[in-house]
């Protein structure tokens, strides 16, 4: 005889929860949205003496020390005048500087870049190119600079590294927890996410598009880890430099290709187009190709237009500190 089995199949979901802060707090999450407190020591001190022990086991993450807070420590804060009228301070001080006018004689600019090394809580960057990529938000920031950046959202970003009781370098990757992180997720009309399609030889390739607050610089992040795609377009944006050549090839196609096209698509249009390493270098492909589809300018014309608003930062001016792809590829 064969038994049926007639339970029904279980569907997890996830619920996450967290205490809703009074008001008086609410200050202190718009400022943990905003990298700001990354280079402003103040900010960081605030959100340190919230909870010390608490600010340690969340490893500096002020938006998961604030998701973290217990409701007497909670309570304890809205007694704490001292602390209370340090709040007031850190956060008029930001207000006044995201309130000052932009500098309008300075060319705005559109930044590229496979990494940006912004703080250890965002895992977008591995080394040395990553931090002054992350410099250069912060600089233009401080110096209000119209300038708007595009790169990667990385589910697992570079690897973690551990050693071993042999001394031996260990790589371990971690997947990185959105909910958790300082970005916002980039919205549509009615208010759902927004699903940003870009185009591939053969297929669409569509991105969740996030958001950084650098001071007052915006970085966006496209993340391709969307059930839409198949498999292998879903790891585009696992790693950081990950996968084989082929993988690589998809990074480069849609930081260049897709960011421009995002650009387009956010209605955000500037005078200077800067590549950061080779990596975005396909900017000005999908740039030559709109000025001669959509503008209608002569080729030589549009060639000479894409070339005078173009620049180009190289770290490794070396053979081997760059990638080379099969024709066929």
């Amino acid at each position: 005889m064969i038994i049926q089995k007639k339970s029904n199949t279980i569907v997890w979901k996830d619920i996450f929860t967290c205490v809703e802060l009074p008001a008086p707090l609410k200050r202190a999450e718009e400022l943990a949205y905003n990298l700001w407190w990354t280079w402003n020591p103040a900010a960081t001190n605030l959100f340190e003496r919230m909870d010390p022990d608490l600010w340690f086991e969340t490893d500096g993450n002020p938006v998961k020390l604030l998701r973290s807070l217990s409701l007497n420590r909670i309570d304890a804060l809205l007694h704490d005048a001292a602390w209370m009228r340090d709040l007031d301070e850190v956060y008029m001080a930001w207000q006044a500087y995201m309130s000052a006018p932009t500098d309008s004689s300075r060319p705005s600019v559109a930044y590229f870049s496979m990494e940006y090394g912004l703080s250890h809580v965002l895992k977008i960057y591995s080394g040395g190119l990553g931090v002054l990529a992350g410099d250069y938000l912060k600089e233009a920031s401080d110096s209000n600079v119209p300038l708007t950046a595009v790169g990667f959202l990385y589910r697992y970003g570079y690897f973690d590294q551990r050693i071993s009781v042999d001394g031996q370098q260990l790589a371990t990757y971690e997947a990185q927890d959105f909910n958790l992180l300082p970005i916002q997720a980039v919205t549509d009309e009615g208010g759902h996410p927004l699903v940003f399609e870009v185009p591939f030889t053969d297929r669409t390739v569509y991105c969740h598009v996030w958001r950084v607050q650098v001071g007052r610089i915006s970085l966006y992040l496209m993340d391709t880890d969307l059930e839409k795609n198949n498999l292998s377009d879903r790891q585009i944006t696992h790693n950081l430099y990950g996968g084989n050549w082929e993988n690589r090839m998809k990074q480069e196609y849609l930081l260049g290709i897709g960011g421009i096209l995002l650009l387009q698509h956010l209605g955000i249009s500037k005078e200077i187009y800067h590549m950061n390493e080779g990596h975005a270098a396909l900017i000005s492909a999908q740039r030559l190709a709109d000025y001669v589809e959509q503008k209608g300018l002569p080729f030589d014309v549009a060639l000479e237009v894409v070339r005078s608003s173009s620049l180009y930062t190289v770290h490794t001016p070396v053979p081997a500190g760059h990638d080379y792809f099969d024709e066929e590829l």
